[in-house]
C-alpha cells in the first residue's frame, strides 16, 4: 500500500507555492517528470485531485487547499524536530550516565570527566559507582568502565589506559 513520504508532501507544497510544476521541480532539484509523477501518485492514493492543471497554469483545488493547510504545519514541525536533533549532534548536551567501580571513578575517570565538562558545559555527568557488575544497557547507562577481563563478550571494549589490567569503557555491540 502506498504511503506518501516527506518528498511527496514537499512536492505538493512546492507546486502550491510556485503554481508551477517546472518551478517546483527546479526548487526541489528534481525533473518536471518526476514532480508530475509524485503529484499524480499522491493524488491517486486518496482518489482526489489536489491541483487543477492546464497547459498554462496550475492552481489548487478546494481539496488541495485544505490538504496544504493541514500538511504545511506538520512538515514545518517535522523539519523543526530534525533541526533540533541535528543541533544536538553539533553541540553535546544532556545527561551522560557512567557506571564504574569506585577506584576507576577516582583514579581514571575523574580527570577525564572534569576535562569533558570543561569542553562541554551543557552536558551533565552522572557517575554511579557500584560494588557489583550491572548490565549497563539494561540499567540505562551510556557506558560502563570495567577491568578488561570483566567486559562481557557482547560489548565493545575501548582501552582507557595502559594495557596492564586497566579498565575499559564498554557499550553494547550493534
Amino acid at each position: 500500500m502506498y504511503q506518501p513520504g516527506l518528498n511527496d508532501l514537499d512536492a505538493v507544497l512546492a507546486v502550491a507555492r510556485r503554481s508551477s510544476f517546472r518551478g517546483a521541480a527546479l526548487e526541489l532539484g528534481m525533473s518536471t517528470t518526476a514532480m508530475s509523477s509524485a503529484i499524480a501518485k499522491l493524488e491517486a492514493h486518496p482518489g482526489v485531485r489536489l491541483f487543477n492543471r492546464t497547459t498554462r497554469s496550475v492552481s489548487l483545488t478546494d481539496a488541495g487547499r485544505a490538504f496544504v493547510e493541514q500538511v504545511a504545519p506538520g512538515l514545518e514541525g517535522i523539519r523543526g524536530a530534525m533541526d533540533a536533533a541535528r543541533a544536538q549532534q553539533a553541540k553535546p548536551s544532556g545527561m551522560l550516565r557512567i557506571n564504574t567501580f569506585a577506584t576507576a571513578a577516582r583514579e581514571i575517570l575523574a580527570p577525564l570527566v572534569l576535562e569533558y565538562l570543561r569542553r562541554h558545559p551543557d552536558v551533565h555527568v552522572d557517575v554511579v559507582t557500584e560494588g557489583r557488575l550491572v548490565d549497563v544497557v539494561a540499567e540505562g547507562f551510556d557506558f560502563g568502565v570495567r577491568m578488561a577481563n570483566l567486559v562481557p563478550t557482547d560489548m565493545i571494549a575501548i582501552p582507557l589506559g595502559a594495557p596492564h589490567a586497566m579498565p575499559s569503557s564498554l557499550r553494547r555491540r550493534t
